[in-house]
């Protein structure tokens, strides 16, 4: 690359002194139709040397990478979705406990994936004490609101 830009900047000089001492009329016109020619030639010149098996290469090892980082971010950002989705149901239990009058002593939440990679809550353990009434209520919100049946929830109520 660095020759032909040394040959490009020595056939200007040439050119332009040939220009400049060429008279004007139709050798002129040739002059500056050949020298144009001449400029375009060494312009492409290297890209004749361009090895396409090592640009294949670079082009496989591009694509390779492309789908790697691909894979990692869909991984990534199923990980941030059930994180996001387990800490949004654990503060709407707790949220619902206390208005309910009860006191959540912990909640385990099961995720599972559906068909189109959603993750849903599955499955629901909880530990909390208050009357046995206002956990009814809870649990049918939980049914209602959150899709876990009452068959996958579990509950230890100490009054």
């Amino acid at each position: 690359m660095r020759s032909a830009l040394k040959l490009l900047v020595f056939l200007s000089f040439l050119s332009g002194a040939a220009l400049y001492f060429c008279p004007e009329g139709g050798c002129k016109r040739v002059l500056k139709l050949l020298s144009a020619a001449i400029f375009v030639a060494v312009i492409l010149s290297p890209l004749r040397e361009l090895d396409y098996d090592v640009l294949s290469l670079e082009q496989a090892h591009f694509a390779s990478a492309e789908a790697e980082i691909i894979h990692k971010t869909r991984l990534t950002e199923q990980k941030l979705k059930k994180a996001l989705l387990q800490e949004n149901c654990a503060n709407y239990i707790a949220s619902n406990a206390r208005e309910l009058g009860l006191n959540l002593k912990g909640a385990e939440l099961e995720l599972r994936q559906n068909d189109a990679d959603e993750w849903l809550p599955y499955a629901i353990t909880i530990r909390v004490t208050g009357e046995e009434v206002a956990a009814e209520l809870l649990c049918r919100q939980i049914r209602d609101e959150l899709g876990i049946p009452m068959e996958r929830q579990v509950w230890t109520l100490n009054e």
